[in-house]
Parts: C-alpha cells; sequence; structure tokens
C-alpha cells in the first residue's frame, strides 16, 4: 500500500516531468476514481471518461502542486470539478477530451492516452443477483446528489471528513449534517424496500 507521503513524492516528481511517476498514481488512483464516477452517474462509459479526464487536468496543472496538502485532496478536487462539468454539459453532447492530443516530455513523447489506458470499472455483474446490493444502490440514486458525494466519498472512497470537506470546500459539520441524512435516507429507503417485499410475499402458509 502507498503511503500519503510515497503519493505526494511521486506528485512533486510528476510536477518535474516524470512519466514513470505518473504511470504509478495512475495504477494506483484509476480502480478508485472509476468506481467513484460510476456511483456518481450510473454510467460506465461515463465513469471511464470522467477518470480519463481527471488524469489529464492532473498532469496539465502539475506546477501548480505544491505537495503541502494530501495528494488524494487535490486529486479528488479535480475529480468533483469534473463531475461538475460533467453535470453541466450532459445535456449537451459532446465528443470527450482526447487524451491522444496531448504530449508529455520526459525521456521522449508520450500520449496521455498511453499512460491512462483504457479500463472498465468492476463487473457490476458481480452485484446482480445480490438482493440486498441492489437495494442499496437504487437507495443510494435516490439520494440527493450532495448527500450522495459525501456517502460515496466516506464509505466508498475511504476520506475522512475532513479531507472531504476539503475537497468539497465547506464546513466540517456540513458534511457531518450530510452523512448523517444520507444514512438517514438509506436506512428508510432500505426499511421501506423490505416492507414492500413482505407485502409481495404474502404471509406463509
Amino acid at each position: 500500500m502507498v503511503s500519503h507521503e510515497q503519493d505526494i513524492q511521486l506528485m512533486l516528481r510528476v510536477r518535474d516531468g516524470d512519466v514513470e511517476s505518473f504511470r504509478r498514481l495512475v495504477d494506483q488512483y484509476q480502480q478508485p476514481l472509476l468506481n467513484f464516477f460510476f456511483k456518481m452517474t450510473w454510467d460506465h462509459q461515463v465513469a471511464e471518461d470522467c477518470a480519463q479526464e481527471v488524469f489529464l487536468k492532473l498532469y496539465r496543472s502539475r506546477r501548480r502542486y505544491q505537495g503541502t496538502a494530501k495528494f488524494s485532496t487535490f486529486l479528488y478536487r479535480i475529480a468533483r470539478n469534473c463531475l461538475t462539468d460533467h453535470h453541466r454539459r450532459r445535456r449537451v453532447r459532446v465528443q470527450p477530451t482526447s487524451l491522444n492530443e496531448t504530449r508529455v516530455a520526459g525521456g521522449g513523447e508520450y500520449s496521455l492516452g498511453d499512460l491512462v489506458p483504457g479500463h472498465q470499472p468492476e463487473p457490476q455483474q458481480e452485484l446482480e443477483g445480490r438482493e440486498l446490493a441492489a437495494r442499496l444502490t437504487r437507495a443510494l440514486e435516490a439520494l440527493p446528489a450532495e448527500q450522495r458525494i459525501v456517502f460515496v466519498m466516506s464509505e466508498n472512497q475511504g476520506l475522512k471528513y475532513a479531507e472531504i470537506a476539503e475537497i468539497l470546500e465547506i464546513p466540517v459539520g456540513t458534511i457531518k449534517s450530510r452523512m448523517f441524512n444520507a444514512m438517514g435516507r438509506l436506512r428508510q429507503a432500505l426499511d421501506a424496500e423490505s416492507e414492500r417485499k413482505v407485502r409481495k410475499v404474502g404471509p406463509s402458509r
């Protein structure tokens, strides 16, 4: 497991043009980002496009990285912005950014498309047939967006409340309130589905 300090050092090397360090960060964070975007959009293709966009923007903004905060905070702030951009343009079909148009210096020429390979999120089929997972997915989908992003960042990405607050640029108290409300809504939704199932099955003979 790569430590937060190692992530910072890798990103500092990326800032100086080290392509291999960028590859390592992609390997480390690609799947978490795919999972994050999928749970926020429920669309595998959108999740993959957004994750690639994050890495593209990460590289483009590398010179602004100072190493004074956790790398994951820096990364997920970019992810939050990409998600916001997606919601703004989802009613207008646009071509995703081509990673092959950007060249990276450092021991030769590379396209970011070479460094961020196509990758499908973990098969959602693994969850099919698991009734509780399906019910939780439906309940999560029904959450308001501001509650869902807090829940996903905390429960699925393992981020601390203070880090989520820094990423979303809102007080920790607001994060705690949104998480509390999200948990309450999820419990209510799951309880309601359980009651509907009991009524559908009916009394046993």
